[in-house]
């Protein structure tokens, strides 16, 4: 945050200052009646579940996070669990009674800061790019030989050294949430080069 006076400068020709200028983007993730595998590739203001999924509030019936719980909602007395806030780099399952639409205002975020640390096993991951990416292009930063096999709720890719990803799931999508499974711990950073 910059306060605007008079005569006011920041930075010079050896230091310029560097503005970064963002702006809210408006999210609306379709959801299935069932479960949904979803991420958010956002960054809200208030992050708390009850804000996040105010748009589905009389639909939605339970939410889980591979590592901070679930959360089950009682309508008008809102969501209770272990499960409290939402984050950007995780994937939520999420129970609907009916089709409906998260329709939220956010910032977007930049995938290359947003080191998404994995352990040895499976783990739930969110995606953080904005737009679609090959799944080859999208995950170039996994270390070869760390990650084996990815799925999303309706596809999945094995991992071969000779060729890359290969499978049915060919593409990566913004809102989606995917399981990975490596053989060790790593942290990587989504690649957003197309």
């Amino acid at each position: 945050t910059i306060s605007f006076e008079s005569f006011n400068t920041l930075g010079d020709a050896i230091n310029p200052f560097e503005l970064i200028i963002t702006s809210t983007v408006e999210l609306s993730i379709d959801l299935n009646t069932g479960f949904n595998w979803i991420s958010f590739n956002v960054e809200v203001e208030d992050a708390s579940i009850d804000n996040v999924l105010s748009s589905i509030s009389n639909e939605a019936v339970f939410i889980a996070s591979q590592t901070t719980g679930t959360a089950t909602n009682y309508g008008d007395y809102g969501w209770f669990g272990s499960l409290n806030n939402i984050n950007n780099k995780s994937m939520y399952k999420l129970k609907m009674n009916t089709d409906d639409n998260i329709n939220i205002s956010a910032f977007s975020v930049d995938p290359s800061t947003l080191v998404i640390d994995l352990f040895n096993g499976w783990n739930w991951v969110g995606y953080t790019p904005q737009n679609s990416l090959d799944i080859n292009n999208a995950l170039v930063n996994i270390p070869n030989g760390t990650a084996d096999f990815i799925k999303s709720q309706y596809y999945y890719s094995e991992y071969y050294d000779d060729i890359g990803w290969f499978g049915s799931l060919e593409q990566m999508e913004p809102y989606l949430g995917y399981l990975f499974r490596l053989n060790e711990d790593i942290s990587f950073t989504y690649n957003q080069n197309f």
